[in-house]
């Protein structure tokens, strides 16, 4: 068996490459009916004043937005923590180490010693400042 030559080789190779070139020929044309990218200007056959008057028939009709009289709006809550409890609650959680674990790359995982050791710590010091607190101050 004769082994071709470059040159054959280089004729075939581009043949099967212009076959290919002229089978996508059709998807690389821009001007589809269904995908045209020019924009068609659209004329319309309603007033400018008769779509304003149905909008506003519209708007007497439309379903009201919100709260409905039915309805009633649940009452804002409010905490009972001052600024100074949240700041020292606050200062627990990052000293016992649970800021760390819960905003680092893992996030909060329950599952994993460390989280449960810094868990366990931020509530033993939650539980010793309410005992040192005055009277009538929480931490919560």
């Amino acid at each position: 068996m004769k082994k071709p030559s470059s040159t054959a080789r280089l004729l075939a190779t581009t043949a099967v490459a212009a076959l290919l070139g002229a089978a996508a020929a059709p998807s690389l044309a821009g001007n589809y009916a269904e995908g045209d990218p020019r924009p068609v200007p659209m004329t319309s056959s309603t007033t400018r004043a008769a779509v304003a008057a149905d909008a506003q028939q519209w708007l007497k009709a439309a379903p009201t937005q919100g709260y409905t009289d039915a309805i009633a709006q649940a009452p804002a809550v409010v905490s009972t923590n001052t600024r100074a409890a949240v700041a020292a609650d606050t200062r627990l959680w990052l000293q016992s180490g649970l800021a760390a674990k819960q905003n680092g790359e893992a996030g909060a995982d329950a599952a994993q010693p460390g989280y449960r050791q810094a868990a366990a710590d931020y509530s033993s010091r939650k539980t010793a400042a309410q005992a040192q607190a005055q009277p009538g101050t929480t931490l919560r």
